[in-house]
């Protein structure tokens, strides 16, 4: 049930990322030209999303406070 539950946090964070990241005003980011989400993407931030969530953290608690 733990696995379960692991898998499903992951598939709604990486669920969120691709909503943001699906958004009008950061897909013309200058920074995101470049940068491709695609599915290999998002399969690595299902299985390592308490990484991708604490770099996701980290960067937009930086961000906001700048």
């Amino acid at each position: 049930m733990n696995l379960i539950n692991y898998f499903f946090i992951g598939f709604v964070f990486t669920f969120l990322v691709d909503i943001l990241l699906g958004l009008k005003s950061i897909k013309n980011h200058p920074k995101m030209k470049d940068h491709n989400w695609g599915w290999n993407e998002r399969i690595i931030c299902i299985l390592l999303w308490p990484i991708s969530f604490l770099t996701f953290s980290i960067s937009f608690l930086k961000t906001y406070f700048k």
